[in-house]
């Protein structure tokens, strides 16, 4: 079997699983299974792991000037 083959057979398998079946399976895979399904299916990957969610913008900002954020010698 080639190698897209193959993946679109297991993309077909994980999309006919339920949300939380396919969730609880790919938790479950070995170090191995997880890479395959990084690499190829990134998108259940995401679904299984999501990353955390940022509060705001990239980088905190304030409005104090910068003396005063500074630690004390």
């Amino acid at each position: 079997m080639a190698e897209r083959d193959l993946i679109k057979a297991i993309r077909k398998r994980y999309a006919e699983m339920g949300r939380a079946k396919r969730i609880k399976t790919i938790q479950g895979l070995s170090v191995d299974g997880l890479s395959f399904i990084q690499k190829f299916l990134p998108e259940y990957y995401a679904e299984a792991f999501p990353e955390p969610a940022r509060m705001g913008s990239e980088r905190w900002q304030s409005d104090a000037p910068d003396a005063l954020l500074a630690k004390p010698h």
